[in-house]
């Protein structure tokens, strides 16, 4: 079976891309479209399918016991002449940074470095003499301020191309019981490896779950939460809206087959709902082809006009349209 080809990160927020992606640019374009500006935590290895499920699940772990830190990138280094690098240096928190990195590499998945863990902001490899000089003569002072709040996994389908495939936030799981059950709510802004298995192992599509623009909501620079729930180490439950300003879509919510018409549906529905409300989403709304009534009415929904459906909080949020099965 194929293995995945992974590698964890921080990477950064469009504008900073944009001005790493620019001095590459200006040195030849190195990485420019295969490989988003980041700085590396874990360097690229490969993963077996079998083992993508409890992986991602420690790492969510992790990055919920982590707390932000700021880190400063630039002025410009290199590794020459043991590697003919030209990087942005980075620093900042370190100590923070360095803790992080050794949770995460302490899988045995990983291949531990044999050099020290140096981080930096690749932007041109293999550099000549030349144009490290010249970057070491022109990058003398950082050149952007970064919050970890997160890290991410990025994943490389194509060799050489490599895209961001799962966010982990530093933010506290949710712990939660429903059904009986003692469940761990995770918030995120897409899919990830183990979410996308989920999905389509349900028979739900894996579309559903990318952070892209969903044509429904019509609406453009649309931003993206979703939640995964977790029992026992295992995926049970996950669900994905799309926003703009104050308005959002509810594009899926996937439950286990055996675990559906316990409650967890539901859950995931207001626990999708709670991290609408920290980004002051306002009218939360769904649409769909099927109408399972009994879960509208668990989710505290009524009947509106036009077959819509309406679930009432007290912050004011408003569920229209609602439309989906078996949950």
């Amino acid at each position: 079976m194929k293995r995945y080809r992974v590698g964890l990160i921080h990477k950064f927020s469009d504008f900073d891309s944009e001005r790493v992606d620019g001095l590459r640019s200006a040195l030849g374009g190195f990485g420019i479209g295969r490989i988003p500006p980041h700085i590396t935590l874990v360097a690229p290895a490969n993963i077996h399918p079998r083992d993508v499920g409890a992986e991602i699940h420690r790492l969510r772990t992790i990055a919920s016991e982590t707390e932000p830190y700021e880190l400063e990138v630039g002025p410009a280094g290199s590794f020459s002449p043991i590697s003919p690098v030209l990087y942005l240096a980075v620093g900042g928190d370190l100590s923070e940074l360095s803790r992080l990195q050794t949770k995460v590499i302490s899988s045995s998945l990983y291949r531990a470095g044999q050099r020290p863990f140096v981080p930096h902001v690749t932007i041109l490899e293999p550099a000549g003499d030349s144009e490290v000089f010249g970057a070491l003569e022109v990058i003398k002072a950082p050149l952007f301020k970064h919050r970890a709040s997160s890290f991410e996994m990025m994943v490389s389908s194509t060799q050489g191309y490599w895209e961001v495939s799962g966010e982990f936030r530093f933010e506290p799981a949710r712990k939660v019981h429903r059904g009986g059950l003692s469940v761990e709510v995770f918030p995120h802004s897409g899919g990830d490896l183990a979410l996308y298995d989920f999905v389509a192992t349900e028979g739900a599509s894996q579309s559903l779950f990318y952070p892209h623009a969903d044509r429904r909501l019509r609406f453009d620079g649309q931003r993206h939460v979703a939640v995964s729930l977790y029992h026992d180490g295992q995926l049970i439950a996950c669900a994905s809206s799309a926003f703009h300003s104050t308005i959002a879509l509810i594009r899926a919510v996937v439950v286990r087959s055996d675990l559906q018409r316990l409650g967890i549906g539901s859950l995931a529905i207001g626990e999708l709902l709670y991290q609408l409300q920290l980004c002051q989403v306002e009218t939360v709304f769904a649409i769909s082809s099927r109408a399972d009534r009994g879960f509208l009415e668990k989710c505290g929904a009524r009947p509106a006009s036009g077959g819509s459906w309406l679930i009432g909080y007290e912050n004011g949020m408003t569920l229209n349209s609602w439309s989906f099965s078996s949950l």
